[in-house]
């Protein structure tokens, strides 16, 4: 009975699985010399899920590079893709694996071939890069249109690399020939590897003239390409000025069909084509063309929010050069109540700008939509809407529709606490706008502004107190407590924003003979002595000098003090007609969506590995061998409780093991054209003409 009880309590207890004490690193390192292949592939597997997850795995550089030579080709992507990633941080790793690069460079297989030339241009070592000739130029001129897709690609990479390099192989000619090609992809990426040789370095490639030599072929490569390739070559195409009204019309009707592409950068890239080539046929507004473009910027408001907010950046650009265009499409842009902020912004800013000022309904209608929207929660967006209902009133110019616009920001002021900052600055551009004859207006806002008590305090913008002051100075008579206003303002001079200072100094100036003297000296000093801004301490000495001249000048004074700001015609802002020409030709890009060309945008340069460039091959393997055995070390370190001196011996076996993917003397590019020769046997092993290769080889 003793022995059952034990023997159930021994089986009933659970004991903790044992972790190893080695780590997942040499858990990986056994799975990958493991003797059974499925074995060494799912710890390929896992050591690129790794790889993936952000930790460093370059320690199983040497392992993971022994099981490239395999007939699976799953497997073999999978080390090209482990091989790759490291290509960018650890590039003299990379230069134990050429000869294999070289060889699989010729295989039968066309994906083979394509890992293998992608994965050379992307090594960072010059010494490596001697070695692309033969496999560049001979993927260049591939049976395969996916090989040749890749190796334009290629040129470009290693032109990127070592320019000089690139020019003496002469395979910038190979690229520019590649232009004549029969497939759409390998055009369309032979037009990507020229524009970012020709933004590089615009010397080398004459690419407006090669564009100007192939826009038939463009335009009928177009229809059997894929997305990415009609984006490429439809930006290529408005790079390019038509010779004349006809070919201006033939481009226009070629490129039309893909404003209603289902991809929005297709979309985008299509409407640039056409607003580029609209000048030269001189259609006008009501022209079937426009109707297209319109259908086409319609359909981009049922993309998601991200890029919807593209595409209506870009429409903000092409309604500044043709208005009318969407002016039948108010609707659509009307604000979703799960549209995200930045989307809602950007669509008050567009309704703005698309309704129509001659037409009384479509205003009507706008004004009612704003007014929705500023009862809503979101702070940033009913301060956008408040702004809208002046833009709106200032756009229609109808004294009684400007009526209406003030009595709803007059509600907004007395419902609303805190939005009273964009209320004010609202209520003052409507009365900047309509003049001083409008006294009914100037009564109705200066009653509702002159019950604040301590506007000094209410208000919080810099924009708003500016416009306050104004109100002081413009209309002093609607203010029953004008010295105390004031007289609050001047309080707090030093510590008011700059548009604050000038608006007091400005206004105190206009009223020094209403008020008492000592207000206006006291300004005039404290806008000399504590003032920031050199602009608001230059006009102070102005105003200073000019009210201590004699009487005679009393004509000059009386002028100083009745002047008055101009009167405002829109609020909406405009683009130079040099920025908006610029921003036209760069529709669909960053610069569209920053409203700033890209030239003036700086470029982040792209990493490269310049400590390794211009080293001898030698130095290339000592520097390989010391990383391998870094990486090493720093594992054995982590081994608390194993031997250190099998872990060393174990070490240096690997090492040994490398030697023969260190011997490249003998594999010269003058000699690696043996290895075209290449085949695959029966049994699936590799043979080959070169000895060296055949080492490689011997360790698998």
């Amino acid at each position: 009975m003793d022995k059952k009880l034990k023997k159930f309590l021994q089986n009933a207890t659970r004991v903790a699985p044992k972790i190893s004490k080695k780590g997942e690193l040499f858990e990986l390192r056994n799975g990958l010399v493991s003797p059974y292949p499925q074995t060494r592939k799912d710890a390929i597997k896992k050591t690129i899920q790794q790889m993936t997850l952000g930790k460093d795995v370059s320690s199983l550089f040497p392992d993971v590079l022994k099981n490239i030579a395999t007939t699976d080709v799953e497997q073999k992507k999978l080390v090209y893709l482990y091989v790759m990633n490291y290509a960018e941080t650890h590039p003299e790793l990379c230069i134990l694996a050429v000869n294999t690069f070289v060889s699989d460079a010729s295989d039968p297989n066309p994906l083979i071939r394509c890992m293998a030339i992608r994965t050379m241009s992307m090594i960072r070592v010059d010494k490596i890069l001697e070695y692309i000739e033969i496999p560049l130029r001979k993927t260049l001129q591939d049976d395969n249109p996916y090989v040749r897709k890749t190796a334009v690609i290629c040129v470009a990479k290693l032109f990127a690399l070592n320019q000089e390099l690139c020019k003496e192989l002469g395979v910038l000619e190979d690229l520019v020939s590649a232009l004549e090609d029969s497939n759409p992809m390998v055009v369309a990426n032979a037009i990507a590897s020229l524009t970012d040789i020709y933004e590089t370095d615009s010397t080398v490639v004459p690419l407006p003239k090669l564009i100007q030599g192939h826009v038939s072929q463009f335009l009928l490569a177009l229809n059997e390409c894929t997305e990415w390739a009609r984006i490429t070559i439809l930006g290529a195409l408005a790079e390019y000025t038509a010779k004349d009204a006809l070919e201006s019309q033939e481009i226009i009707d070629r490129v039309t069909p893909h404003l209603q592409h289902v991809n929005a950068a297709v979309v985008l890239a299509s409407v640039k084509v056409v607003i580029k080539n609209l000048p030269l046929i001189q259609a006008n507004s009501d022209a079937p063309i426009f109707g297209k473009l319109s259908s086409a910027l319609v359909s981009l408001m049922s993309t998601p929010p991200e890029m919807q907010y593209v595409a209506i950046r870009n429409i903000r650009i092409i309604l500044e050069k043709y208005p009318h265009i969407l002016s039948r499409e108010l609707r659509i842009f009307y604000v979703k109540f799960n549209d995200p902020l930045y989307v809602k912004l950007e669509k008050i800013d567009t309704l703005v700008r698309l309704v129509d000022p001659s037409n009384l309904k479509q205003c009507t209608l706008l004004l009612a939509e704003l007014k929705e929207y500023a009862m809503e929660f979101e702070p940033e967006f009913v301060s956008r809407a408040i702004l809208a209902l002046s833009q709106l009133g200032v756009k229609y110019s109808d004294s009684k529709f400007v009526s209406k616009v003030l009595d709803i920001l007059v509600d907004l002021c007395e419902t609303r606490d805190t939005f009273k900052d964009d209320c004010l600055v609202a209520m003052c551009n409507l009365l900047r706008h309509c003049g001083s004859e409008h006294d009914e207006m100037v009564t109705q806002v200066c009653s509702i502004v002159s019950t604040w008590s301590g506007a000094d305090s209410i208000l919080q913008s810099d924009y708003a107190k500016c416009n306050f002051v104004w109100l002081l100075g413009e209309y002093p008579g609607k203010f029953p407590h004008l010295q105390t206003e004031l007289n609050s303002f001047i309080d707090s001079f030093a510590q008011e924003d700059s548009l604050t200072q000038m608006s007091i100094l400005m206004a105190v100036v206009r009223l020094h003979r209403s008020i008492p003297g000592s207000t206006l000296q006291n300004v005039l000093e404290l806008a000399t002595h504590n003032a920031r801004e050199i602009d608001i301490r230059d006009m102070a000495i102005m105003y200073w000098r000019c009210l201590s001249l004699d009487d005679s000048n009393d004509d000059l004074i009386s002028e100083l003090c009745s002047s008055s700001l101009p009167e405002i015609s829109t609020t909406l802002d405009t683009f130079s007609p040099e920025l908006l020409e610029t921003l036209l030709r760069e529709l669909s890009t960053l610069g569209s969506v920053y409203f700033k060309p890209l030239s003036s945008m700086s470029k982040q340069n792209r990493l490269h590995s310049n400590a390794l460039r211009g080293k001898q091959l030698d130095e290339l393997k000592s520097i390989a061998r010391d990383e391998i055995a870094k990486n090493m070390n720093e594992e054995t370190l982590l081994d608390l409780d194993g031997d250190i001196s099998s872990n060393a011996h174990t070490d240096g076996s690997i090492l040994d093991e490398l030697n023969g993917l260190f011997d490249m003397n003998t594999a010269s590019p003058s000699i690696q054209r043996s290895m075209d020769q290449m085949t695959l046997n029966d049994s699936g092993k590799t043979k080959s003409q070169s000895s060296n290769t055949q080492d490689l080889l011997d360790l698998f």
